[in-house]
């Protein structure tokens, strides 16, 4: 497969409870986040995918030329921050929060983007996209806190958080 056949391939970082896949996406126009917050469809075509254990992050287990994931299994995608899509500037000034968020044996921490003025303690993430960004990022796992995932953006599912906790 060629580029040129697909067009832009972005290369991303896919994480389930317990595997990283490392592979490229075309998205065409759109960044990848729109893509994964896109529900008109429930699986992501990725290519040259090489698939590791979190527990074993260093040792490739497998490759797959090709690979279908399921977006609402993952837990977490790092991307370069041009693939995360942020508050839009025109609708609000925003305001960057510290933020740790909790999932499944992991934790991310990272600057949400937030509207400059809005109460912390009644905010609730339900009101966001399914795949909500965090910038400047890094994911550590709980069982091995040695090892950690960073990124220039990770985009988080909202549907696996177990806790969103935000601070100025």
């Amino acid at each position: 497969m060629s580029s040129a056949q697909f067009g832009n391939l972005i290369q991303a970082e896919f994480f389930t409870s317990t595997h990283r896949l490392s592979g490229r996406v075309h998205a065409g126009t759109k960044p990848l986040g729109d893509l994964l917050n896109d529900h008109s469809q429930s699986y992501l075509l990725v290519f040259d995918v090489y698939i590791s254990r979190l527990s074993e992050p260093g040792e490739i287990v497998a490759y797959a030329p090709t690979a279908f994931l399921t977006k609402d299994n993952l837990s977490f995608v790092i991307v370069p921050t041009r693939q995360a899509r942020g508050p839009e500037q025109g609708r609000y000034a925003s305001q960057q929060y510290k933020a740790l968020v909790t999932l499944p044996g992991v934790e991310v921490q990272g600057k949400f983007a937030g509207p400059y003025r809005f109460d912390i303690r009644t905010f609730t993430p339900a009101t966001l996209d399914t795949y909500q960004v965090l910038f400047e990022a890094e994911a550590r796992l709980v069982s091995l806190p040695d090892v950690t995932f960073s990124g220039e953006a990770i985009l988080v599912n909202r549907t696996r958080v177990e806790s969103f906790c935000l601070s100025e």
